[in-house]
């Protein structure tokens, strides 16, 4: 391990550019779709056999859905296997586990709490893993330009394309235990955000929840001083927010790691450091009203490992859920080219 001064390095300065790889004409919408679709990882078809998973907690899901769904994905040419709904998220990481060795894809209908469950089954297997947003927020959907209606979204997906992305992992190194994320880990702020949502009141009101819960963790959360380890450099730092973003999106609609992309082979890194709660009030509202923030920069942008260790216990949350609390420190971990993702046909509508 090395101690040293991190050098903070803006993307445009790298050797290597996305400009160079020619996505930074694609939209907002659609730019990660648009980096994948240019890198060397396209698969040629989608899966022409699936199962479907549904995740009845999610909102907007029901079981009348089934015989539409079957439907639509037999007029893209895919055939329905079977549609189950476990009723847990461990069922329905027992349920991906099994039909994973059975069908070419695997179809997850919910949000993204019901995607993450699959990942530990799905990532590093030869199947495909789709989605049909049905979620509060439905992050994955809207970094990849899936649409919410369920007609658009499978008639999105029979144009689409299968294109291999990278998996985070976050592992307590105390206890050895794995979580797997998709799209971003939090330490700090948003992880007390996500523990103090109320889970009933989310189904019934969707993301007032999450502003009810962002003003509770807003009088409560305090910085926290961590010896964090990049990519084999150490640092000390004091921060009230660390988010490791596998993907663009955050909360919706907003990039905050605005140059994240789920098929590089990186993870990047967005800090927010300590300051009187009404400047950080005044700097939510900015992002919301500007779309974009480049954090503090306490931290190198990007890196392939990370770990942090807390001076005391912290909050964290994996895909926008709240992790139970673990003592010890925890690192972050890049899985390259680690997931067959099932993508939309390019052009379509997150809407």
């Amino acid at each position: 391990m090395r101690n040293a001064q991190f050098v903070l390095i803006d993307r445009a300065d790298e050797p290597e550019t996305f400009t160079a790889r020619g996505v930074v004409r694609c939209d907002a919408v659609s730019r990660s779709v648009g980096a994948i679709a240019a890198s060397e990882a396209k698969i040629d078809s989608i899966p022409r056999e699936i199962v479907i998973l549904v995740n009845d907690q999610a909102g907007q899901t029901g079981t009348s859905d089934s015989d539409r769904m079957r439907n639509l994905f037999a007029a893209v040419g895919v055939h329905v296997a079977a549609i189950e709904q476990p009723p847990t998220a461990r069922a329905m990481l027992d349920a991906a586990a099994t039909w994973s060795r059975r069908v070419p894809g695997i179809v997850v209908v919910g949000g993204d709490g019901a995607l993450n469950a699959v990942l530990p089954a799905c990532g590093g297997q030869p199947v495909t893993l789709g989605a049909l947003p049905r979620g509060t927020v439905n992050v994955w959907a809207r970094e990849i330009g899936l649409p919410r209606r369920i007609d658009r979204a499978i008639g999105a997906l029979g144009g689409g394309r299968v294109c291999m992305v990278d998996l985070g992992c976050a592992r307590w190194i105390d206890s050895g235990h794995e979580q797997t994320f998709l799209l971003m880990a939090g330490v700090g702020f948003d992880g007390e955000v996500t523990r103090l949502v109320d889970r009933s009141l989310k189904r019934r009101v969707g993301l007032i929840a999450y502003g009810i819960a962002s003003l509770a963790a807003y009088f409560r959360h305090e910085p926290y001083y961590a010896d964090v380890e990049v990519d084999g450099v150490h640092a000390r730092v004091r921060l009230t927010q660390l988010i490791v973003a596998n993907c663009r999106m955050y909360g919706g609609d907003l990039p905050l790691a605005a140059q994240a992309e789920p098929a590089d082979g990186w993870l990047d890194l967005w800090t927010l450091g300590p300051a009187p709660r009404w400047r950080h009030a005044a700097r939510f509202f900015s992002i919301i009203l500007n779309g974009a923030d480049p954090g503090d920069r306490l931290l190198p942008r990007r890196a392939r490992s990370i770990r942090v260790a807390a001076d005391h216990a912290v909050a964290i949350q994996v895909d926008g859920d709240p992790v139970p609390e673990k003592s010890g420190p925890v690192e972050f971990t890049v899985r390259p080219s680690a997931l067959r993702a099932w993508l939309p046909a390019q052009g379509a509508k997150a809407r």
